[in-house]
């Protein structure tokens, strides 16, 4: 690139000079013309031998000089030996433009129509610009030593400065080398002193390293979770097996250890359902679909009545009567599931006291506001509550496996929406789902 626009300046420049010189010279010629054209008029009873010895006294004779004048009629007026002669067409052209210049190999011709009282005439004078030739070609020959010098030096000194630019990322490179999955805690380090492009690259990397630990944490912290809820309901159901049949039991013994069964079976399909779930949250390809928010509430309200609770959830309604501001696209079923997941632990952990629910239209969306006075969740859990299996301190009493707020926080994530939870310990907790409307 810097040889392609080194090479169009130095043309342009060269392009330009050659102009002047050109034009210089046709300059030269015109004044010479007019001269020979005085001279000629002034003196015209001088002969040519003394009107030659005249102009080689003129002190701006040019190189290779000829000049040729010439009637009104095309006759030749005066004409030395050595002069060029010129056709009848060329002559015509100067009578007709009064002044002609254009250029015949190295020489150039200058013809003017000069008007006289004895007459009009025609005045050739072409020569050849010898010194502004060889002034040129010294041009050319200096800008072709600046040109390939210049690329070398560029050359040069583009690869020390390549280098030194590119040792931050090498760097980078390096550093990023050593980063495994069992060392994501490290991190690039970052010039806090002088923030530059390199340092925002840093950091934006050191964001991703910190979502990937943060991602591995999660699995770990998943399968780890997911094998102990597993092992406990299939330990429960094999260990009552095998004491049910150490000996022979009375029907009755047989029924009850059949139900216990079938207790931790049902706990272990309903953990299995929820990690199904969970799982299902994480993939793109969801059916979407306009949702008017007010019918998909009243579905799961009348879900949660029939599990009798039914005085328990106040709703209100604060929709604008436009169906675009009460409308959302998504997933119905998914989120059923999140809603309803929302208001069945606000119902759990409140102990019978009133759940309030307020659905409105905020800031170009659907804000959902459900609040309660149940226990609360403490400020160190709530950085942690959307964790798969992670319960509370306080909420280890009630009945649950920690995956409802997972994958609520998954289902409003899906469908670009935001998920705030504020809560105070025995003062009750506020969650506020918001999504975008349609």
């Amino acid at each position: 690139m810097f040889a392609f626009l080194l090479f169009l300046v130095l043309s342009g420049i060269y392009v330009f000079v050659e102009s002047n010189r050109s034009n210089s010279f046709f300059n030269k010629l015109d004044e010479r013309a007019m001269i020979a054209a005085q001279f000629y008029f002034a003196e015209d009873n001088l002969s040519i031998k003394m009107f030659r010895q005249v102009t080689k006294k003129f002190p701006q004779s040019l190189s290779q000089e000829s000049i040729s004048i010439y009637d009104n009629k095309l006759q030749s007026k005066f004409m030395p030996e050595e002069a060029v002669k010129w056709s009848n067409s060329f002559l015509r052209k100067i009578i007709k433009n009064k002044k002609i210049h254009f250029v015949s190999g190295e020489r150039q011709v200058s013809g003017l129509y000069y008007e006289d009282n004895s007459g009009d005439f025609i005045v050739v004078v072409s020569a050849i610009d010898e010194r502004g030739f060889h002034d040129m070609s010294q041009l050319r020959m200096i800008m072709s030593i600046f040109f390939i010098v210049s690329l070398f030096i560029t050359f040069f000194i583009g690869r020390i400065f390549a280098n030194i630019s590119l040792r931050p990322i090498v760097k980078i490179t390096d550093n990023l080398k050593r980063i495994r999955a069992s060392n994501l805690h490290m991190r690039l380090l970052i010039n806090t002193a002088k923030t530059d492009e390199i340092d925002n690259l840093s950091l934006t990397i050191n964001q991703l390293l910190e979502h990937l630990e943060q991602s591995f944490d999660s699995q770990k912290s998943f399968v780890a979770n997911a094998s102990h809820e597993l092992r406990t309901p299939i330990t429960s159901i094999l260990g009552e097996a095998e004491i049910t049949l150490m000996k022979e039991r009375k029907p009755d013994q047989y029924k009850m250890a059949l139900q216990e069964i079938i207790i931790g079976v049902e706990r272990l399909n309903l953990i299995i359902n929820s990690l199904m779930e969970l799982m299902q949250t994480n993939l793109d390809n969801q059916d979407f679909q306009s949702i008017k928010v007010d019918e998909l509430m009243w579905e799961i309200i009348d879900e949660l009545a029939d599990k009798a609770v039914p005085d328990q959830i106040s709703v209100e309604y604060n929709l604008p009567d436009d169906p675009s501001k009460s409308t959302l696209s998504g997933n119905r079923r998914l989120l059923f599931i999140a809603i309803s997941n929302i208001l069945k632990n606000a119902v759990k952990f409140s102990s019978g006291s009133l759940v309030t629910c307020e659905v409105s239209y905020k800031d170009h969306g659907i804000q959902i506001l459900i609040s309660d006075k149940g226990i609360g969740i403490a400020e160190e859990d709530l950085k942690k509550i959307f964790q798969p299996f992670y319960r509370a301190a306080n909420a280890m009493k009630f009945q649950g496996y920690g995956i409802g707020l997972s994958l609520t926080d998954n289902i409003v994530r899906l469908h670009n929406g935001k998920i705030n939870i504020e809560s105070k310990i025995n003062m009750g907790t506020i969650i506020t789902l918001f999504f975008p409307a349609t």
